[in-house]
């Protein structure tokens, strides 16, 4: 399988993160500020928000990667690439 996120797919997904974070979190006022000036860091279309976007898509890379199960076939026997 294979999942591509796309930079305004990986937008929507940080802002309600952020806005989650923000809404239901208890931290200081200094914290917020910063977590502020990063969402605006990464607005839409900007090169950071490209670079999440990447970010994202490695990470999930790597996650379904790890849970998927290969069978492959070695001199005349299948096993799973997780034993090889």
């Amino acid at each position: 399988m294979q999942v591509v996120i796309e930079p305004d797919e990986a937008w929507s997904m940080m802002s309600l993160i952020v806005s989650q974070v923000l809404d239901n979190v208890e931290l200081s006022a200094a914290a917020q500020k910063e977590i502020k000036q990063w969402r605006t860091d990464r607005a839409e279309g900007t090169a950071e928000m490209s670079d999440l976007a990447v970010s994202m898509n490695e990470a999930l890379g790597t996650v379904l990667d790890e849970k998927t199960a290969r069978t492959l076939r070695r001199k005349g026997w299948y096993v799973s690439s997780k034993e090889v």
